[in-house]
């Protein structure tokens, strides 16, 4: 496939995890707090990262060893961002 409808697959899918994520905080910040928020939007705020880093390193469908680990270094920031998060929300209500 060419390298422009590739990019432009790839606009049309964070738009639509962009909404994804915009419908998340808008359901889940009015039926629970802040913790259900964060767990819930996490994996999408990950796959979004995913798709702009390996879109921006040019390894979209590519089979490099490359991948996993920036999947793993976008996963772990992330997961430390959530912890931090979550324990602020936790201190802050008791």
């Amino acid at each position: 496939m060419k390298s422009e409808k590739l990019a432009d697959r790839a606009f049309v899918h964070l738009i639509a995890l962009t909404a994804l994520t915009s419908a998340i905080a808008y359901f889940a910040h009015a039926v629970a707090g802040l913790g259900v928020l964060i767990i819930a939007a996490a994996p999408v705020g990950l796959m979004k990262v995913r798709l702009v880093l390996l879109e921006f390193l040019h390894l979209r469908g590519r089979a490099s060893p490359l991948v996993p680990s920036v999947v793993a270094w976008a996963g772990l920031v992330l997961t430390m961002a959530c912890l931090k998060l979550l324990a602020l929300s936790v201190t802050a209500a008791g």
